[in-house]
């Protein structure tokens, strides 16, 4: 917790969404290397309660940031969804940050209005995971392995719905 919120206080860069020029890239195209151990990164769930990487550890996951702002977030964002499931059965769990300033007021309504009412997504409303992973882009997806250390990342939109996103994942998280 400290870490995320010592980051959350520190100067830094505004978030900036992807532009047209950032092509999505589909899963397999996302870069991984060696485990690298992550600062103590916390988000809240709907209920307001905190949570961190930690609680999901024992599985791999995927933490994607986003905005109901962002354009590129916004188009990716119902191929995410329907493709957790998918991920879930496999052992993978998607973890959908909104970096939202009035997230839990504004998040839901507008899942709502794209028809993802059953996409839940946590809220950093101080954009504190950002700040401390050093990452002002949007969206941005890191790839955790079973101890939730960081495997991969990307920087800009993905293709969810490439069609051997699952695969691909699998071989990555493996």
């Amino acid at each position: 917790m400290a870490g995320t919120l010592m980051a959350a206080l520190a100067g830094r860069k505004p978030l900036r969404a992807a532009t047209v020029d950032d092509a999505p890239v589909a899963p397999w195209q996302i870069a991984v290397h060696a485990p690298q151990i992550l600062p103590t990164l916390t988000f809240t769930d709907s209920s307001g309660d905190e949570r961190d990487l930690i609680s999901f550890r024992g599985q791999p996951a995927i933490l994607h940031l986003w905005a109901t702002w962002c354009g590129p977030c916004v188009t990716e964002l119902p191929a995410l969804a329907a493709l957790a499931p998918s991920l879930q059965k496999s052992g993978i769990v998607v973890i959908p940050v909104a970096v939202d300033h009035l997230g839990p007021q504004k998040v839901p309504p507008f899942l709502a209005r794209l028809n993802l009412r059953d996409f839940t997504s946590f809220y950093d409303t101080r954009a504190g995971i950002s700040a401390a992973l050093e990452e002002q882009s949007l969206p941005f997806t890191l790839l955790l392995n079973h101890d939730m250390q960081e495997v991969g990342r990307h920087a800009g939109p993905v293709r969810w719905d490439d069609p051997d996103a699952v695969a691909s994942l699998r071989r990555l998280l493996a």
